[in-house]
């Protein structure tokens, strides 16, 4: 069976667009130990570099509000690990714990977007939307999803990569 050029023009389109879906949650090229490397750009003990943030549902949060524990995601919808983290979080008992406040900030995408993504999968985690990048980039140059867990005295504790398996277990509070 001879195949199509236009037939044959699709496959490959299809082929490089699940390459680039597979790999879409890298943003930077592999190094010589096969490890990626991502510049950060806050430490353990650095003051959390945003002092509010406006939910997709409008409301504003205070992140400078002291007292209480803060972790905050950096994620985008399209990225695999990213689903899978919020997914897991989704479920798990963070969200009952009321001495925790869990903001989520969507990395270059709308409200639109970010809103018919939680609805479609029931994610109750409160989220906000990072249109042009200007809060990741106070974070670091790239890698999705991250973790930052900051202590009642909104100094940060720890900042993660969250890419695989047990990404809850990422989650770092001493």
């Amino acid at each position: 069976m001879i195949q199509s050029s236009a037939s044959k023009f699709k496959q490959l389109c299809f082929i490089v667009s699940l390459v680039i879906t597979l790999s879409a949650c890298q943003a930077l090229p592999v190094n010589q130990s096969n490890a990626v490397v991502h510049d950060e750009y806050v430490n353990t003990g650095d003051s959390l570099p945003i002092e509010s943030i406006t939910t997709i549902d409008g409301e504003v949060i205070d992140l400078q509000e002291l007292g209480k524990r803060k972790l905050v995601i950096l994620f985008a919808t399209w990225c695999h690990d990213s689903n899978n983290l919020l997914n897991a979080l989704n479920s798990s008992a963070l969200l009952d714990n009321d001495d925790i406040e869990i903001i989520a900030i969507a990395r270059e995408e709308d409200t639109e977007t970010v809103t018919a993504w939680r609805d479609k999968r029931g994610i109750k985690v409160t989220l906000a939307v990072d249109n042009d990048r200007s809060i990741y980039k106070r974070f670091a140059s790239g890698g999705i999803p991250r973790l930052i867990t900051i202590g009642e005295n909104n100094k940060i504790i720890k900042m993660n990569l969250a890419e695989g398996q047990q990404q809850l277990d990422k989650i770092v509070w001493q």
